[in-house]
């Protein structure tokens, strides 16, 4: 912000004004928060967490923060967003009210809680604004610590900007690589395994990354001594310390959090190093109070000395800069009591102001259901329920839109069996709100944008006399060849993935012709290279992140499930980070390397893309597809299929696969078999056999699990066949019951079957070791035949007979 200047000693020289304005900020944060309490205990919001303790610390943050810099926080952080402008003390309380309208509450648009803050970093069509022009905040996420991986990949793209030449001319999204991400963490969430492997890996990369660590000495209720080694992570953190002799490091300094200009001085201080020199800095910002608490769900006292208590009211950040103001002249006692209580009521104003645009529509929705309510009352048997449940619902102090849709049910339940002109009122207005709240809650898990996957076009592969024939991985190989040759922003990386070219040789070669810092090596450490490609994609890169097996996404699925699959959801389309995430797994021996895992992923990850191809040809062409979209996904390889022979198409690099829509292998009449990924090939062997015992069966691959049959073909594969088995190596219960569900029940599939719907999965526990451990671990050409045999022999057991029982 540039608004302390150093003297000729080099002391830095504060302005009264811009003191006072900052103070005014800190306090006013502070009022926002004891109101915001009060407004939880009364009950007209759910629940409050607040950033009191920080404000004079996050003042002095802001100081160094420049347009174009990014924060990737948590939910403590409310001053700093007054203080820059993202957030003020009306869009404050509309998040603590959970206001749905972004003009009030354009972080979240009332899905997320207090305390979790957003720019909107996109247009309302999904393109990007000038990221270089505003204070940006990408979307907080609560699960403590979940907030570092992330800075690792916001970080990095500075490097990557201000090293990649062929990434100059995108002047939207950075100025040169001299922007600084601002990372802010609580002391406790510093024992997370994450913290520490996010620290390590911008340390190892050397990223613009200026870390603070509020410490109030607890996590909630547990003090330092339970949290981290010797009570304090400072002491841990010094073997990051930048030292002689050796590259890289962090730049670490301790600040006391009640200390004005010192940390107004601190943070200028680091931020110049960061910029200067593109280092990381940590700021252990020491002794914080928290006067109200962890949150409004517990009290302080219960677990703080008093000696604790009385230290914390004595050295509280607001006091103390207050007794600073009065030492140095700049203010009198009785100009800062004036000042304050003009602030109480501004935050008030705020507030009220907050409230009353949450409750108004609210109000008037009641008043006009009410309206429809006495009109049914005047022609119903049934007036006096109604009358009672109008009553209830007038009754009802600082009611939600919830209150009115079950008055409206249970009116509705009490005139069924009555005819009533007013009655198909009260049914419109219910679809209205329905449509209205579905809107408000549940638009925008995938992308809304002309860039959606489902908006791709879709271009077949293409072949000729002269298309070669070679194995899958050299087919792969092509793909990414051409995808790095054709877009600057594609950064791959992962384990292995450079030097090397991957442990499959998908990206062989490629370091050697595009650069280390275009296909990149990286150290064993899945949660930051989920969190690194989540970090890039948000700054306009187009991250390829590969976990070298599927068995350990596991490592990074807490992050790609509570952020990357929810971050276009949580701002309501005000961010997205399009991260494709590359991993190879199923079919091969022994308990890792080959496990399926993917009901647990599938579950956990709605809002990415989930694809599974059968081959390298149709994995390209999914690739593609997300590269020309703006949405995530994730790309399971077939592990044992990289030596497989396919045919190379000629329009490599420019041919698409239309996620969400099946593929038809073998035609057939008596059953359909629908499966995915290696299975495809087994499926087909015991399509053979089947056909020597006169069973037509027909193989579908579903191609994606996420999105999932969008045309309902496997519907009209039934309508031929009326028999159906769902076939994977998942674990019983997991895939196969999901594209059950999907076909039978939401698909309305059921109508079309003359035989019970059959599943055929792996056993429920891991693979064993070695080709009988394979055989008896999951389903087998034997297994599908006998599956498919049984259904016909159910329908014509003298036909086909059983055999092999």
């Amino acid at each position: 912000m540039g608004n302390v200047t150093k003297s000729r000693s080099g002391a830095l020289a504060f302005d009264k004004e811009i003191v006072l304005s900052d103070y005014r900020t800190a306090y006013q944060s502070r009022q926002a928060s004891l109101i915001g309490r009060k407004e939880v205990l009364t009950g007209k919001a759910k629940f409050g967490i607040f950033g009191d303790g920080k404000e004079v610390a996050q003042v002095a943050l802001s100081h160094a923060f420049q347009k174009g810099d990014i924060r990737s926080g948590y939910y403590r952080d409310q001053t700093m967003a007054f203080a820059l402008g993202y957030s003020n003390v009306k869009e404050f309380f509309a998040q603590l009210y959970s206001d749905t309208d972004l003009e009030k509450e354009p972080a979240s648009g009332g899905r997320q809680m207090n305390g979790h803050f957003a720019t909107r970093n996109l247009n309302p069509d999904g393109s990007w604004r000038d990221l270089t022009d505003i204070h940006n905040c990408s979307a907080d996420v609560s699960p403590t610590g979940s907030q570092m991986p992330r800075m690792v990949g916001l970080a990095y793209a500075s490097v990557l900007y201000r090293q990649l030449e062929d990434l100059k001319s995108m002047a939207n999204f950075s100025r040169n690589g001299d922007e600084i991400v601002f990372g802010t963490i609580g002391n406790a969430s510093c024992a997370e395994g994450m913290f520490w492997e996010a620290v390590n890996a911008c340390g190892v990369l050397n990223a613009p990354l200026l870390l603070s660590i509020w410490d109030d000495g607890y996590g909630i209720s547990v003090p330092n001594k339970y949290q981290v080694t010797k009570d304090n992570v400072g002491e841990l953190l010094k073997g990051f310390q930048r030292t002689e002799g050796f590259e890289g490091g962090y730049e670490i300094y301790t600040v006391k959090a009640w200390d004005y200009p010192a940390l107004v001085e601190t943070y200028l201080k680091a931020a110049q190093l960061v910029r200067e020199e593109h280092v990381p800095v940590i700021i252990h910002v020491i002794e914080v109070t928290q006067p109200q608490g962890h949150s409004t769900s517990g009290s302080h006292e219960r677990y703080k000395t008093k000696e604790r208590l009385a230290w914390e009211d004595e050295f509280d950040g607001i006091k103390k800069m207050r007794e600073w103001m009065i030492a140095e002249g700049l203010y009198t006692a009785e100009e800062l009591d004036a000042i304050e209580k003009a602030d109480k009521k501004q935050v008030r104003a705020g507030q009220k102001a907050a409230w009353k645009d949450y409750s108004d529509p609210i109000q008037q929705n009641i008043a006009f259901v009410n309206g429809i309510f006495d009109e049914i009352a005047a022609d119903s048997t049934q007036a006096d329920k109604i009358v009672a449940i109008k009553q209830g619902l007038s009754a009802t102090i600082d009611p939600m839109y919830r209150d009115m849709m079950v008055a409206v049910q249970r009116v509705l339940m009490a005139v069924r069996q009555e005819q009533l002109p007013a009655k198909e009122k009260l049914l419109e207005f219910r679809r209205n709100v329905n449509a209205q709240k579905y809107e408000a809650y549940s638009s925008h898990l995938y992308s809304e944008t002309r860039e959606a996957v489902r908006h791709v076009p879709v271009v077949d592969p293409t072949y000729s006399d002269d298309s070669p024939t070679m194995s899958g991985f050299e087919v792969i190989n092509q793909f990414f060849d051409q995808a790095l040759a054709r877009d600057a922003r594609v950064i791959a990386f992962g384990e292995d993935l450079g030097h090397i070219g991957g442990v499959n040789q998908g990206m062989a070669g490629l370091q050697e012709k595009y650069g280390e810092l275009r296909v990149t090596d990286t150290g064993i450490r899945e949660c930051t290279i989920m969190g690194q490609a989540i970090g890039m994609a948000m700054r306009g890169l187009r991250p390829i992140a590969e976990i070298q097996y599927l068995d350990y996404i596991l490592y990074g699925l807490q992050i790609l499930s509570d952020d990357l699959a929810t971050v276009n959801w949580r701002t309501k389309g005000g961010q997205k980070a399009p991260v494709i995430v590359r991993t190879r797994g199923h079919r091969l021996e022994g308990i890792w390397h080959s496990g399926s895992l993917m009901a647990g992923l599938v579950h956990l990850v709605r809002g990415i893309n989930v694809c599974v191809p059968r081959n390298f040809v149709q994995a390209a062409g999914m690739y593609n597809t997300l590269l020309n979209s703006d949405e995530p996904g994730i790309v399971v390889e077939v592990l044992n299929g990289y030596r497989l022979k396919e045919q190379l198409p000629d329009n490599m690099g420019e041919y698409t696969v239309a996620l969400g829509v099946p593929e038809v292998l073998r035609q057939g009449e008596d059953v359909t078999i629908v499966t995915y990924g290696p299975l495809c090939r087994i499926a087909a062997e015991a399509i053979d056999l089947l056909a020597e015992v006169g069973i037509d069966a027909e193989l579908i691959d579903v191609q994606t699990l996420l999105p999932f049959d969008t045309e309902h073909r496997i519907v009209e594969s039934l309508k031929k066949t009326n028999r159906v088995l769902f076939l994977d190596e998942d674990v019983p219960g997991g895939i196969t019951s999901y594209m059950m569900q999907e076909v039978l029940e939401n698909q309305r599939g059921y109508y079309w079957l003359d035989s019970e719907p059959r599943t055929l999965a792996a056993q429920p526990h891991r693979p064993a070791y070695g080709s009988d451990g394979d055989y008896w671990s999951k389903p087998s050409v034997e297994d599908i035949f006998e599956a498919a045999y049984d259904l016909m022999h159910e329908f014509d057991p003298v036909a086909f007979p059983i055999f092999y029982r």
